[in-house]
């Protein structure tokens, strides 16, 4: 009975793994049902595993599997530790036209979920064979989920470095506004793997904006109030210490420009129109706020100024 259960699924899970081995799948001639079908195989195989599991016969299935196969066991193991991810990276690596990758994507949102998309391009991403490929072809794929990918890539490589406080600065140091929404972006990870990089990112951040010595970081300051209102207001929220540095930022960019003098070799130079639209983006939330106006009689500046601001 149990080589009987066995055998039934060989033939299957052949296919599936030809499939995968495959160097012409998929081309620019495959449909959209046969990318469908490609990930309702990936489905059911996924289904046949665990049944396999439960009846206590993966272990001989494999067994089987890898004496009838002329693939190596690295690569069946590959194929089948997560089918569908098997499918998608097939689908990105593949020298079709972005069209069908977009097809991919859209079948894949329908049978799975975006968190489960999101989650294994992050993967294939941080893999040198894919992320190439990925960040060429990701172009359709909206900003923000882009961002969320790139991210992620840049705490994956931070992660592996010896002492990322070089790259950070010299990011800070040379940043556009695309680098900054992602240092920004990086700061507001919650994930535990990347906890201790986060840290390290947000100190250098913080070491960053606190440098007074030059004007090395005024274009980081001008891009940091450009980012996205809600970004921005959970930066400061959840990094009191940098809302506190950004503000006393503003109070002296202030005083720069009420005495009508040159900001030009200061650490921070900010129209008065990028000033009042930066203070308005931090106060339109009630908490910071709150902490702002704090901020401002700590540092004895005029309180009526940043009423009017505010107006």
């Amino acid at each position: 009975m149990e080589k009987a259960v066995v055998l039934q699924f060989l033939d299957f899970f052949q296919d599936f793994i030809n499939l995968c081995h495959s160097e012409n799948w998929p081309d620019n001639s495959t449909t959209e049902e046969e990318i469908k079908n490609a990930f309702l195989t990936s489905q059911h195989i996924e289904k046949c595993l665990d049944k396999l599991q439960k009846k206590h016969l993966l272990d001989s299935f494999l067994t089987a599997l890898n004496d009838k196969e002329d693939n190596s066991d690295v690569f069946i193991k590959n194929c089948i530790a997560d089918p569908p991810k098997s499918i998608l990276k097939k689908i990105i690596n593949s020298k079709t036209k972005i069209t069908q990758m977009d097809v991919g994507f859209k079948i894949f949102l329908q049978m799975y979920s975006e968190d489960k998309l999101q989650r294994y391009l992050t993967d294939f991403i941080v893999e040198a064979a894919s992320k190439e490929t990925l960040l060429k072809h990701l172009g359709d794929f909206s900003s923000e989920k882009l961002l969320k990918l790139q991210s992620k890539l840049l705490l994956a490589e931070l992660v592996s470095c010896e002492d990322p406080q070089e790259p950070i600065l010299e990011m800070l140091r040379n940043c556009d506004q695309g680098t900054t929404e992602l240092l920004v972006l990086s700061l507001l990870n919650q994930e535990v793997k990347y906890r201790e990089t986060v840290s390290k990112i947000k100190d250098t951040f913080l070491m960053a904006i606190s440098s007074k010595s030059d004007k090395i970081y005024q274009k980081l300051w001008k891009h940091l109030f450009s980012i996205e209102d809600k970004d921005l207001l959970e930066l400061c929220l959840e990094y009191s210490d940098l809302f506190k540095v950004m503000s006393k930022g503003l109070i002296d960019c202030s005083k720069l420009l009420r005495e009508q003098m040159s900001a030009e070799y200061f650490y921070i130079n900010l129209t008065y129109s990028e000033l009042v639209l930066a203070t308005q983006k931090l106060c339109q939330n009630a908490i910071l706020k709150e902490d702002f106006f704090a901020i401002v009689s700590e540092n004895s500046s005029d309180l009526s100024f940043w009423e009017n601001v505010l107006l």
